[in-house]
């Protein structure tokens, strides 16, 4: 292809996204009527690509973190509020795009996420004050594990009255598939978690913190685990995919830390937070994507 050519394939590629977004501004009925294919779907890819580059990025500043470990603890403490923030953000544009009333079990459903992320968001922050402000190096367990601890209830909630909206279509077969993954879960972490727990002598506040985290991550887990088996290959199956990564992460992430918490060698920069870095980042991707698929 001539520059000449390559010129007018690029103004008109360029014209036409202008006619697109005017169009939809003007009206989004009909641009979805006459796009089937919406350009939409490229800032969905962007945001794909810049989430994936981000990942990629943690990975290597946390795998290299010996050369400048005084930023890699900044930005162990500092970055868990912004994917957190950036998540509430997300879940809260969603809220508005699906909030009819307050008796609306769908308008419940995003009400809960945004609620139960919010939470999370300010755990996340507490922990930061703790430890860029008032220089405590691992505050654990501290008001910033109450705030957490108490967003796993919307959480919940969420999940639960979003699969239970599609409860009918789901069959013996997939219940079972679902407890029986969760019951194995469930006994790993144990299996994994009982004894360094029992025998570190931590208080019981502590201990019962410990075991807190990745049960709770489990319960939410085989929720959500139903719902994308009932999804999977429906409309929104990627969106409940990322869900579950998200909780998946969470599960790994808190079992990590609470295990290297009880050995005593967790330390800000721990390369397990990378699991909670990515939930957040498939927590920020599930909700836009939903808006999308459904």
């Amino acid at each position: 292809m001539d520059v000449k050519a390559l010129k007018v394939t690029v103004n008109f590629h360029e014209s036409f996204q202008n006619m697109y977004f005017k169009f939809r501004r003007h009206n989004t009925a009909l641009c979805e009527k006459y796009f089937p294919f919406p350009l939409r779907w490229l800032t969905l890819l962007a945001a794909y690509k810049v989430a994936l580059a981000i990942a990629a990025t943690l990975v290597i500043l946390y795998s290299f973190q010996g050369y400048y470990p005084e930023f890699i603890w900044l930005l162990s403490n500092a970055l868990p509020p912004l994917v957190a923030g950036a998540a509430v953000i997300s879940s809260g544009v969603s809220l508005q795009k699906y909030w009819r009333n307050s008796k609306e079990r769908f308008s419940k459903v995003w009400l809960f996420f945004t609620v139960g992320l919010f939470l999370w968001f300010l755990g996340e922050s507490v922990w930061m004050g703790y430890t860029l402000i008032l220089n405590v190096e691992t505050p654990y367990p501290s008001v910033a594990d109450a705030f957490r601890l108490i967003g796993y209830l919307p959480m919940f909630l969420a999940l639960y009255l979003y699969v239970r909206i599609f409860s009918l279509v789901l069959s013996k077969k997939l219940a079972a598939t679902s407890l029986t993954i969760t019951a194995l879960m469930t006994i790993f972490v144990s299996m994994a978690l009982i004894n360094p727990v029992l025998g570190s002598g931590e208080d019981l506040t502590t201990m019962v913190v410990d075991f807190a985290y990745p049960l709770l991550d489990i319960l939410l887990f085989s929720v959500s685990l139903l719902g994308l088996l009932i999804f999977l290959k429906g409309t929104i199956g990627k969106s409940w995919f990322l869900i579950n990564a998200a909780i998946f992460s969470c599960v790994i992430g808190h079992m990590l830390f609470s295990y290297t918490t009880l050995q005593g060698t967790y330390y800000s920069g721990h390369l397990l937070e990378l699991f909670f870095h990515f939930g957040y980042i498939f927590f920020l991707l599930s909700f836009p994507v939903h808006v999308e698929e459904l």
